[in-house]
């Protein structure tokens, strides 16, 4: 299975998941500080064995999945067993839940995304998302808003109860956190701000409750789950990438969804998701509904000139549109589908200018 990749420079050797036992503002909290810095470290919700209406013990998870580290994840309907949030994995949306605010994931950042109520988004430029709430940490305010969010019953949130919580610090280490005991959602997120989150969200709770790292079981549920976040950590890491700042992002404002540019190439339906802004340096992937036939490539010339091929999909390349002139003159993306004679057997351009105030 693949999943998230966050890349960043290599850290030599130290250990990317650390436990510690904190108590702030009269909340003893269970930490787990993620570096994801580290090009080892791997982040991906996952779903029980069966997928969608399905759950399973944690232990079941932590045996079938094997990961570093694992917590809870978003709440869900006692009787469907549905997640009430958006679940992504590998770039794509599992489930639609169309409530309540996201960690979200790209290759070089985490966003921290309130969502609009019951509406499809574009997930197209995050490898992974677990959307929960309310809403605990925004630009390192604490700030706990059940209202906004789409749950319908603010009771479930004002008595003190088990927490969970995500956040992220402003220099990119994830952190899990689970309360030792039952606690008020406005002191969760003091706590979520004085451990350093710049944002943070409230997960499932209660007897869903559960964290795991490295062997032993620190929190156990007294419930089957249906979604968990996972945390992993592999021997190989990928190539080294600086990681922006975390953001905080709005959707509920209006989310414009990234453009795309299709086409058929023989019995292949491929999609290029394209820049929102023609400026700076922006990644354009190319996928398909089904493999490349071997010896097909993907072409790609940015104005008449070769850019980049693959053989696989989906392949994802970096356009550097700082390089090009403008803002005045057009410049064009040619991407085509070769079959192994090198034809052509489906291609399409945009045309571009590049943003003025670049």
């Amino acid at each position: 299975m693949l999943l998230f990749l966050l890349a960043a420079s290599q850290v030599g050797g130290a250990e990317p998941i650390t436990y510690s036992m904190r108590t702030l503002g009269g909340v003893s909290l269970h930490v787990l500080d993620i570096d994801l810095n580290d090009p080892h470290v791997v982040v991906s919700p996952a779903l029980a064995a069966g997928g969608i209406g399905r759950s399973e013990s944690f232990s079941k998870f932590i045996h079938r999945l094997n990961p570093a580290a694992a917590l809870n994840g978003t709440f869900f309907s006692k009787t469907s067993l549905r997640p009430i949030g958006d679940i992504v994995i590998d770039g794509k949306l599992v489930h639609f839940g169309g409530m309540g605010t996201a960690l979200a994931f790209t290759t070089d950042g985490v966003d921290c995304i309130r969502l609009p109520k019951s509406r499809y988004v574009d997930w197209s430029e995050h490898r992974a998302a677990l959307a929960a709430g309310p809403l605990l940490v925004w630009n390192g305010f604490a700030k706990p808003l059940p209202g906004g969010e789409g749950f319908g019953d603010p009771s479930v949130f004002a008595r003190a109860a088990p927490r969970t919580a995500a956040g992220v610090t402003r220099d990119n280490h994830l952190l899990l956190v689970t309360t030792k005991r039952g606690t008020s959602l406005p002191l969760l997120a003091a706590a979520m701000r004085d451990i350093g989150a710049l944002y943070a969200v409230n997960l499932d709770g209660g007897g869903s409750t559960g964290m795991w790292r490295r062997g032993r079981m620190i929190r156990r549920p007294v419930r089957q789950l249906t979604n968990i976040l996972c945390v992993y950590v592999k021997p190989d890491p990928v190539p080294p990438r600086q990681l922006r700042p975390p953001r905080g992002l709005d959707w509920r404002a209006g989310h414009r969804p990234r453009p795309t540019l299709s086409f058929t190439a023989g019995s292949l339906r491929v999609t290029a998701h394209l820049p929102r802004t023609w400026e700076g340096q922006q990644p354009v992937q190319v996928e398909a509904d089904a493999p490349l036939p071997d010896g097909w490539t993907v072409s790609i010339w940015l104005d008449d000139r070769p850019f980049a091929m693959a053989s696989e999909l989906p392949f994802e390349f970096a356009l550097d549109l700082a390089a090009l002139p403008g803002p005045g003159p057009k410049h064009s993306l040619w991407i085509g589908i070769l079959d192994r004679e090198g034809k052509t057997v489906g291609r399409a351009e945009r045309i571009f200018r590049l943003a003025a105030d670049r």
